[in-house]
């Protein structure tokens, strides 16, 4: 290191600690005067200023309190009431003659595989009619012809369970007379179809496609 930087370096040193020394003279200087000033009552009004905006910056932020507690509280409210509603209707609302369903799987969320998506654009299927774990998705009553690619609703036990219909089932008497028909669901995303074969009267509802994605976390986590 040469000298003409040693010597910068000390200079700057010097003039840093000059500086602050300074400042802090300054400072030590205002302080005691302003204590001076203090005790001999020079800011008393200034003090009692200062008191009355701190009472009442105390009431306006105890006022702001109190109103969003209430709003808290409120929502909490809201969010029970909800949640018992959706419970005891078994999470399903009507809107505008559509019945409204919430998520609870993923098991339309995505494919399982790459190969069951290719699959399914070989058929024809819709791709996008698939939804997340709390999305609110709308359904309507199924037309009398289902078809093979569409997503439904059924029930299976109490429960209502939104797949896609991936095919049939023919029940044949002795004489091989069709005498009913019963349908295959699969979850996109899950790697095999649905192990109970479905009857026509147990298919509750047809997916429109529209969905209204995460809300349905709301009232989820309201149940629980």
């Amino acid at each position: 290191m040469g000298s003409i930087t040693i010597i910068t370096i000390v200079v700057v040193a010097i003039l840093v600690g000059a500086i602050f020394g300074f400042a802090w003279l300054g400072y030590s200087a205002c302080l005691k005067k302003y204590k001076v000033e203090l005790a001999q009552g020079k800011h008393d009004i200034e003090l009692c200023d200062e008191l009355n905006n701190k009472k009442q910056q105390k009431a306006t932020n105890k006022i702001i309190s109190y109103v969003l507690t209430s709003i808290v509280l409120l929502a909490l409210l809201g969010l029970f009431i909800t949640g018992i509603v959706s419970k005891i209707k078994n999470n399903s609302f009507s809107v505008n003659g559509n019945t409204t369903l919430v998520i609870k799987s993923g098991s339309m969320s995505g494919f399982y595989d790459n190969a069951l998506a290719d699959k399914y654009e070989e058929l024809g299927y819709d791709k996008q009619l698939q939804f997340s774990y709390g999305d609110i998705c709308f359904f309507e009553k199924p037309s009398s012809e289902l078809k093979i690619g569409e997503v439904y609703a059924y029930s299976n036990n109490g429960i209502i369970i939104t797949h896609r219909l991936v095919g049939t089932h023919k029940v044949k008497d002795g004489n091989g007379n069709v005498i009913k028909t019963l349908y295959v669901f699969r979850g996109d995303n899950n790697p095999s179809k649905d192990q109970t074969l479905v009857s026509a009267e147990k298919i509750l509802y047809h997916y429109t496609g529209n969905k209204i994605p995460v809300i349905g976390d709301v009232i989820l986590f309201a149940q629980s």
